[in-house]
């Protein structure tokens, strides 16, 4: 009984060690950013290589099993737990030890969600930002986000006419670009040192619903270390949010910088479609963007600005989704759907200022900041 004690010591010693280590990588992150430019440098790319390899030679997303199986973790484990106790409480030795290898066993498992979340996405947060690294920022103002909407807007018209439509006038992809777009984030990488390596094959989420309550079109797991998207969304913006993603295993973590090098890798080195797709993405936060300012004549300057939008993009390409999806799939609802997307809103405002993101949710919307930063130094002629 002795050794038995003695083992559970040592793996209670070890569990902490591991918690103890992850505490201190965060801390130094947050206070140093040359620690988190080196971590992201050198180490990141090298831990990671193996995982992401792997990872990507299955045909399945492993971290989709993976949330699943921590689902029924939690809705079956914690009653199952309780149960056990009620009915073993004459048992006191009995129900203790259950409930001391069930507190180890959570706490290995928490472990390993913060090791990963810790080494694949906290540290990121704390780097120095892209356009700091690769470009100078520009004077942002109301002429430059102007001037950068019409460009997009003008090379949106010029590539509509090239799409193909189905019978109710949604665009349909000639083929999949999945290795189009690992191909378009590599050859960034030639510009772009931290976006080097191997890419594996982005994955469907095969249970996309719930993330389409949430409103999530694309998701890095981090402890799978996997890029994947939601199956539901519109063929037209799989291009852009499988790059998007794809750069989230690169280290580039914020989610504008995210956005913004997944627009560019199309836009550079990706098909009509791919373009199409990025264009789209950029012209829905810089159009959104322009809409909250206001001036004498800033209206008549914002449409002329997207005058050149054809109908067809108003009408079916801005959006994640088909106009009737969510009629559609109004049944598969267990939870309503303005609930789950309130709680997602949250969380994902609370993660992101827990790592220092201070505009929280926001930040997707910086991505404006960048293409004005990219346009003025004469990346979109």
């Amino acid at each position: 009984m002795e050794i038995k004690n003695r083992k559970f010591k040592k793996s209670d010693i070890i569990l902490s060690a591991i918690y103890i280590i992850l505490i201190a990588i965060n801390a130094l992150s947050w206070l140093s950013v040359g620690f988190s430019d080196f971590y992201v440098r050198k180490i990141y790319p090298v831990y990671s290589a193996i995982p992401v390899f792997l990872a990507g030679l299955l045909p399945f997303s492993l971290g989709e099993i993976m949330i699943i199986i921590f689902a029924l973790m939690a809705i079956i484990g914690i009653p199952w737990v309780i149960i056990y106790v009620i009915v073993k409480r004459k048992d006191s030795e009995k129900t203790r030890r259950t409930l001391v290898r069930a507190l180890r066993f959570l706490c290995w498992v928490l472990v390993f969600i913060f090791a990963a979340e810790t080494l694949g996405c906290f540290v990121m947060y704390h780097c120095t930002t892209f356009s700091d690294r690769y470009f100078e920022p520009a004077e942002h103002n109301e002429e430059l986000l102007l001037d950068t909407l019409s460009k997009f807007s003008e090379r949106i018209a010029e590539l509509e006419p090239k799409m193909h439509r189905d019978s109710d006038g949604y665009i349909v992809l000639s083929e999949d670009t999945s290795d189009d777009c690992r191909r378009a984030m590599k050859q960034l990488g030639n510009e772009y040192s931290q976006l080097k390596g191997y890419y594996p094959k982005p994955k469907k989420i095969i249970n996309s619903f719930f993330m389409s309550q949430e409103g999530i079109i694309g998701l890095y797991i981090p402890f799978a270390y996997e890029a994947t998207y939601n199956r539901d969304i519109q063929p037209i913006a799989v291009p852009a949010t499988v790059c998007h993603e794809l750069s989230h295993l690169k280290g580039i973590i914020q989610e504008n910088e995210a956005s913004f090098t997944a627009i560019v890798a199309c836009l550079k080195y990706g098909t009509d479609e791919m373009k199409y797709s990025a264009l789209l993405d950029g012209f829905y936060y810089l159009y959104k963007n322009a809409l909250e300012l206001k001036g004498t004549d800033y209206e008549d300057r914002l449409w002329e600005a997207v005058a050149c939008v054809p109908k067809n993009v108003w009408d079916y390409d801005i959006g994640s989704y088909r106009a009737d999806y969510w009629e559609k799939n109004k049944e598969k609802e267990i939870i309503p759907t303005e609930t789950v997307s309130a709680i997602s809103d949250a969380l994902t405002n609370a993660n992101l200022t827990m790592n220092g993101v201070k505009d929280g949710i926001n930040a997707y919307n910086r991505v404006v900041e960048l293409l004005m930063d990219y346009n003025a130094n004469g990346q979109l002629e």
